[in-house]
Parts: C-alpha cells; sequence; structure tokens
C-alpha cells in the first residue's frame, strides 16, 4: 500500500485490525507480516504522532525506518534526524541542533523490541529484521541509508561512509529486547574494546555537507559536541561509558 506520508502507523493499525475481522470470519489462516517503510522525516517529525499512537496500542507490525537525515524526496531540508553542524536546503550554515534519538523515544514507548542496522553490515541487519518477525508487538528498526547528493559524497563510496559512521561512534548498532539494550557488530566491539574507534573527524571530512564543521571555530566546536553525543549516547543506553572511549 501507498499511504499518506504521515500516516505510516495509523495504516498499519488498520491493515492489522483487518487482518483479525478475517481470521475470525476464516478467511485467511496464515498471518502477514505488517511492514511500514518510511523516511526520517515521516519518522521523526511529521509521522510521529502516528507511529506513536500505534506503538501504545501495542500493534503487532514492524517499522522501518530508512534514515538519510534528511527530506532528500523533496530537496535536502533538514530534519529531526539531521545531526548538528550538517547542510541542509535549509541550513546552508549547518544545522545549530543535535539530532533526536527516535530509537530511544520507541524504547520509552516500551515496545518489544528496538534496533539499529546499518547499510554495512547487512547479516546483523539480517539477524535484526529476521528476529522481528518473530516477536508480538511494535517493532522499531532503523536502518542509516547515506544520501549521496544530500550527504555530498562520491555515490561509490556509499557503503564506505556507512561504515565510517559506525566505525566512528556517529552511528551505533544495537538491540534492545525485553527492557534489555545490547550493542551488536562493530559498536560491540568498539565497546569492549576489541576495536579502536576511528575519530569522527575522518567521518566528517568524507561529506561535503559537514564543510563548515572542518573549516571554522565555530565547527570545530560542533565537533567537540558531537563527540559528546556519541558517549552521552552510549551511556544512556548502558549506563556507563568504558573509560578508553571518554
Amino acid at each position: 500500500m501507498n499511504v499518506a506520508f504521515a500516516t505510516g502507523g495509523a495504516s498499519a493499525s488498520g491493515v492489522r485490525a483487518a487482518i483479525e475481522v478475517l481470521k475470525k470470519r476464516g478467511e485467511i489462516e496464515e498471518e502477514p507480516t505488517i511492514l511500514v517503510w518510511a523516511g526520517d522525516g515521516g519518522t521523526y517529525d511529521i509521522g510521529i504522532q502516528s507511529l506513536s499512537g500505534a506503538a501504545e496500542r501495542e500493534t503487532d507490525f514492524i517499522y522501518l525506518c530508512y534514515n538519510n537525515e534528511m527530506y532528500s524526496n523533496t530537496g535536502t531540508q533538514r530534519s529531526g534526524a539531521t545531526p548538528l553542524g550538517a547542510w541542509t536546503t535549509t541550513t546552508p550554515a549547518g544545522k545549530v541542533q543535535p539530532r533526536k534519538d527516535i530509537a530511544q523515544i520507541m524504547i520509552a514507548h516500551h515496545v518489544p523490541y528496538v534496533a539499529t542496522v546499518s547499510l554495512a553490515y547487512p547479516l546483523d541487519f539480517f539477524h535484526k529484521i529476521s528476529k522481528a518477525t518473530r516477536i508480538k508487538g511494535t517493532k522499531y528498526i532503523e536502518l542509516l541509508a547515506p544520501c549521496p547528493p544530500g550527504w555530498k559524497f562520491p555515490s561509490n563510496k556509499l557503503i564506505e561512509i556507512s561504515r565510517m559512521s559506525v566505525q566512528t561512534g556517529m552511528w551505533l548498532l544495537y538491540e534492545h529486547e525485553n527492557g534489555k539494550t545490547s550493542f551488536t557488530s562493530v559498536t560491540k566491539h568498539i565497546i569492549e574494546g576489541t576495536v579502536k574507534k576511528k575519530p569522527i573527524k575522518e567521518y566528517l571530512e568524507a561529506q561535503g555537507r559537514f564543510r563548515g564543521v572542518a573549516s571554522s571555530e565555530e565547527g570545530k566546536e560542533a565537533e567537540e559536541k558531537l563527540e559528546k553525543e556519541i558517549t552521552e549516547s552510549i551511556r544512556r543506553l548502558q549506563g556507563t561509558v568504558p573509560e578508553h572511549l571518554l
């Protein structure tokens, strides 16, 4: 189904209700998996009320947010997912606010499963999607999907940039199930200290959208704030930050 931009959660609730009716009538035997595929603008901003309502009702479906950290379909405007310091057409000097942490907002809804995934780590992605299909209730999965024209890097660097986002900590891979958060894949190794976290500067310099961060004193301050944002995200997820990441 192709539905209105902001109605992913509500549409899923309607489909779930229809399936329940068909089951009672004996018209279907095997339940289909309901999957909503929505961008960050339709999730973080104009669709958050619909998603929140579906989660509060404990609607049984998977919600996958395809996050490229801007409204890429309509001209690369800022969204709630746009990081601090990033250029967009509506933040030409760089965004001055930090991004929302929508996965944490979904955890606060007490849904049974929340996970983050990356294009660069397909096995981790597959494992989490497979797990979500076996869990009842609202499942939220967020995929970081870099946008070459919007982020201003060559398209042949797509997987490299995706990988760097995880290696620098700008995108943490984890899953939250039954009230417990577990880091996964490369993020897990970085937290444990078996893999060294790369400097965030490498990630920022690889993208034209962060050119302002690299070329000014204000930009240097933004870089420091982004590093602090990473450690605070880790602290929120597991309560402490390992000394080697401080």
